[in-house]
């Protein structure tokens, strides 16, 4: 079985974007904190925010490019990105408006009412599924009497134990395949996990709103 690479092409029904594979270790590109850290190992807030720019707006931004702002205005923090800190220094200095959205301040937010009208209204959000990932947010919708948010996960977390209960649909031509590591450091085979799926809404946790500026 061909183990992904960093890139994949991801190919949906109404539209084809580079997902960017954060499990392949090849994204050695520092993004440090006192000295450590790569893109492989922290870089879960650049990459949603690389897919929200190409998924939501059709707009560009390089992961390396990010994270090196990121660091350069204080949006790198000792867990990962420091969202708000990023998204004011992206709006402070006219990147965010550059790929076509603002960012109001607010800093992480729980109010799931207001999300929902948010995400309703063509919105865009980064959030929380579970404790320390970072994942991008990008459409809604009602079914099975639950309501839904599409989810764009750089780590493709769809089959992990802490996401997999709140997963209700994966999009086929999202696919990425990682082996399984045991902590003897023994592969114990392979693992089909999707980039893009919908999880119920009330998982989230721990947002930022995000709005369209074109």
């Amino acid at each position: 079985m061909n183990v992904t690479g960093k890139t994949v092409s991801v190919s949906l029904p109404d539209r084809q974007f580079v997902f960017c594979n954060q499990r392949c270790p090849e994204w050695t590109h520092p993004y440090p904190w006192q000295g450590q850290g790569d893109l492989h190992d922290s870089g879960c807030g650049i990459f949603s925010l690389v897919h929200l720019a190409r998924f939501w707006l059709g707009a560009e931004i390089s992961p390396e490019t990010l994270a090196d702002f990121s660091c350069r205005f204080g949006g790198r923090g000792d867990d990962g990105t420091d969202r708000p800190a990023l998204l004011a220094a992206m709006e402070t200095q006219g990147l965010s408006r550059s790929l076509g959205f603002s960012y109001r301040m607010d800093g992480l937010r729980n109010d799931l009412d207001t999300l929902k009208k948010h995400l309703e209204n063509g919105g865009a959000a980064l959030c929380n599924l579970r404790q320390g990932h970072i994942v991008a947010l990008s459409g809604i919708r009602d079914k099975g009497g639950e309501t839904q948010a599409l989810v764009l996960d750089s780590y493709c977390e769809s089959a992990d134990p802490r996401v997999l209960p709140s997963v209700r649909e994966c999009l086929a031509g999202s696919e990425i395949v990682y082996p399984v590591v045991n902590a003897a450091g023994v592969s114990c085979g392979f693992v089909t996990g999707y980039g893009v799926y919908w999880a119920v809404l009330s998982t989230v946790r721990d947002f930022n709103l995000l709005y369209p500026s074109r």
